[in-house]
């Protein structure tokens, strides 16, 4: 599920391998009852009811096929003296042991999450740079969230989970970020400063008198309950002074990969309905969510911008336009979530780099299925 984290690195010898519990409950049956050390459960909220989405193809992708799924698996963990080790953020016991379902990690050569035994904190070398934290931080690391849908769905839903529970804390312990605009924007709108914040590091480890760990979305599928908490911290701050478009197409003209290869063609079309073509990245979040929350009709190519569906009004038209060979069922779950009006469709493999990772390849879309495709969604033509 995750899109692109940071790569995981192997270094120095195995002396640890054993030195690890698989999730957070096999750490807290360890710990005593009654003391400072404890796993309180969080309610994660309803079931998740995901529908088949409405499309012309005629061989849907099994990651969008329906079911409903009850969210489980929330908590809030309490560590003493626990430890967060290297960039991701692994979180550690006061005894260097590590939890594996609060640290996980990708390697972007493989293009997979790692399993437990290839774990980088096993295999850690001396740590070459030591920090200690009076009082109690929160963590809220996670190896993707350089990218903006894993910024909105896999940190600051947890970060609400600390301030639906008025959890104290002087400190905030995250990675790196080179996105700093999206990054402290969003914080404000939960309150939180950036000066607040403690940053990961190759090698790095950072020492708590208490660290406080809520729980992953990702191992809780991604709960309507993460909307929800996106909606009520940051709806209030969009920028309703922005006079938006009702009809967006979202260009990854500025990405680096996955983009449209026929894009002016597509925005040739597309502005016959009256679509008006944006780059997400010339906008600040207040910005996006004014955009996305005032949109009547959206057409958009995977990628992290469609996580700003989280608010979009019920009902408004979505159309994720897929890489053939790379289907990522994240924001059709979040238009599930607000039951909006999703269609979805594939676009055209180029074929040029055939060993090349897919999630990163260009592709072509097929401007009369598009056209098709709108037209099944009730969309037409503006009179001319």
């Amino acid at each position: 599920m995750s899109e692109i984290c940071k790569n995981a690195k192997s270094t120095g010898t195995n002396s640890n391998k054993s030195r690890f519990y698989r999730d957070i409950w096999e750490w807290g049956a360890s710990v005593s009852s009654g003391g400072d050390e404890k796993v309180s459960p969080f309610d994660l909220g309803e079931a998740a009811k995901y529908e088949v989405p409405k499309t012309l193809e005629t061989k849907i992708h099994r990651y969008l096929m329906p079911y409903t799924v009850h969210p489980e698996g929330g908590y809030v963990a309490y560590i003493s003296n626990g430890r967060v080790w290297g960039t991701s953020g692994s979180v550690l016991t006061s005894d260097e042991k590590l939890i594996f379902d609060l640290s996980p990690e990708y390697d972007g050569r493989l293009n997979r999450m790692l399993t437990l035994e290839e774990h980088p904190a096993l295999y850690r070398s001396k740590v070459q740079e030591q920090q200690y934290l009076h009082g109690t931080s929160a963590v809220l690391t996670f190896c993707g969230s350089h990218n903006y849908f894993h910024w909105l769905y896999d940190v600051l839903p947890r970060l609400g989970m600390l301030r639906i529970l008025n959890v104290p804390f002087q400190s905030l312990i995250m990675n790196p970020n080179p996105y700093t605009s999206f990054v402290e924007e969003t914080l404000l709108m939960f309150g939180v400063s950036e000066s607040s914040v403690i940053r990961t590091g190759d090698n790095r480890e950072v020492q708590a008198d208490r660290l406080v760990v809520p729980s992953l979305m990702m191992n809780s599928h991604y709960p309507p309950w993460a909307t929800s908490v996106l909606r009520m911290f940051m709806l209030p701050g969009r920028d309703t002074t922005l006079h938006s478009p009702e009809r967006i197409f979202i260009s990854r003209s500025q990405a680096s990969a996955r983009r449209i290869a026929n894009e002016g063609e597509v925005i040739r079309l597309l502005e016959t309905y009256g679509f008006v073509p944006v780059c997400l990245e010339d906008w600040s979040v207040a910005q996006q969510i004014q955009l996305f929350a005032s949109s009547k009709a959206i057409v958009s190519p995977h990628g992290a911008g469609l996580a700003n569906l989280a608010f979009c009004m019920k009902d408004t038209l979505v159309v994720e336009i897929f890489p053939i060979r790379h289907i990522v069922p994240t924001y059709w779950m979040i238009s599930n979530h607000n039951k909006l009006d999703y269609y979805m469709m594939y676009g055209q493999d180029n074929e040029t780099t055939p060993d090349r990772f897919p999630g990163l390849e260009d592709f072509t879309v097929d401007l009369d299925r598009l056209e098709q495709t709108l037209h099944i969604a009730g969309l037409n033509k503006l009179d001319t």
